[in-house]
């Protein structure tokens, strides 16, 4: 019976294993915001900008943050009315430029609480690498479902971010 556990069917079962405790502790609701959370959005799917809006209604205390180089597109995206309460940074390229902006935002500004808005599939890596740049701020996951997707397409995206979220574990920040 040993004899069938090879070093690579070992690998192949811890990997599977992982994938699926990282898809398991990903939040799947947005958390409880208070009125004056600040929110930030990191860039990079076309859901993300349409649902941190959404977020601004009724609560007009809240101010947008748009971080990432898709910030540059918000036309269309967002309502005229609500553009004095949307801030926007394009110059961060990938996630972990995004959380050295959002802690950059955040120290100057001496915001305690924010949320956190990404595709469910990159909250886990996202919020890893903010709470690393800002561990005494209140963060908050506010993940965007992976809806209108064929089932392949979505289990490609979770795959390859749960092997960059390995890495940012193993310690490499600049890719993606």
């Amino acid at each position: 019976m040993f004899k069938i556990l090879k070093p690579s069917l070992l690998i192949l079962a811890a990997v599977v294993a992982g994938g699926a405790a990282f898809r398991l502790s990903t939040p799947n609701t947005c958390a409880q915001l208070s009125a004056d959370d600040e929110i930030f959005v990191l860039t990079g799917d076309v859901r993300r900008i349409p649902f941190a809006v959404k977020l601004l209604d009724g609560f007009p205390g809240r101010r947008l943050f748009i971080v990432g180089a898709g910030a540059r597109t918000v036309s269309g995206l967002v309502p005229a009315n609500l553009m004095p309460r949307i801030e926007l940074e394009s110059e961060s390229k990938n996630t972990y430029e995004n959380a050295l902006a959002v802690r950059e935002i955040v120290l100057a500004r001496g915001f305690r609480r924010i949320a956190i808005i990404t595709t469910e599939d990159h909250m886990n890596r996202a919020m890893l690498l903010v709470s690393r740049e800002l561990p005494d701020t209140v963060i908050l996951a506010c993940p965007v479902a992976l809806r209108n997707m064929p089932k392949g397409d979505r289990i490609a995206r979770w795959t390859f971010e749960y092997f960059k979220y390995i890495g940012t574990l193993a310690g490499f920040k600049r890719r993606g």
